[in-house]
């Protein structure tokens, strides 16, 4: 059972290290961004990137154009300056393949700066399909948030991974560039992209799901209906 750990800061020039947070973000959601601030504030990240992906490897493709998505993530985060939009995998096009995007980040940031990857577990068992992915370690941590009271069986593969770079304590993260695995729990809010589509659909409401200017701009668009 893993104990959620909170670590506090006495100002920001102790923070350290830049989190990571990939997607389609079709829409962005207040799931998301709860799951983001909680991650900040727990743990003391310097930043959080949002990452929205061009084009899907293990999805399908979203419903709403690239930019589109993009411009709803950036009106999403304005409100907080340790939210950071990263639209590198849009500029580069193509298959969105996360080991390219690390390593990209992992040069921007410098060899000795801690890169955390922030995972949902659904994405981290699903990770032996994803492109090159024991070398995903190389260039971050890996941060998986699981529900309470949710612990899934790995398959033997994940799980000697993640036996073999699990951390001691959060607080190792902070203390290394990338090369450990760290498991943790938080509760999210009961929102998913899909479900803010089908409401769309319906044309039913989607207020309090997601930022009030996303709900805006996917009304005056006429997104997903």
């Amino acid at each position: 059972m893993v104990i959620p750990v909170t670590i506090n800061f006495k100002n920001d020039k102790e923070r350290v290290g830049v989190a990571i947070m990939g997607g389609t973000f079709d829409p962005v959601h207040n799931g998301h961004l709860r799951t983001a601030v909680e991650i900040l504030d727990r743990y003391g990240f310097r930043e959080l990137k949002l990452i929205p992906c061009f084009q899907p490897v293990h999805k399908s493709a979203p419903s709403v154009t690239a930019k589109q998505r993009l411009d709803m993530v950036n009106m999403a985060v304005s409100g907080d300056s340790r939210l950071v939009v990263d639209d590198s995998e849009i500029k580069r096009a193509g298959p969105s393949y996360t080991i390219d995007t690390l390593h990209a980040i992992r040069d921007d940031v410098g060899v000795d700066e801690p890169l955390i990857m922030v995972l949902g577990m659904d994405s981290f068992l699903s990770l032996p399909t994803w492109h090159n992915w024991q070398d995903l370690i190389q260039y971050a941590h890996i941060f998986v948030v699981s529900r309470p009271g949710w612990e899934p069986d790995l398959i033997s593969e994940l799980n000697t991974f993640c036996e073999n770079y699990r951390a001691a304590s959060p607080l190792e993260l902070q203390c290394a560039p990338s090369g450990l695995v760290w498991l943790e729990t938080l509760t999210p809010l009961g929102i998913s992209s899909s479900m803010i589509r089908s409401l769309c659909r319906k044309q039913s409401s989607i207020a309090y799901l997601l930022p009030e200017p996303v709900q805006a701009y996917i009304e005056k668009n006429q997104l997903y209906r």
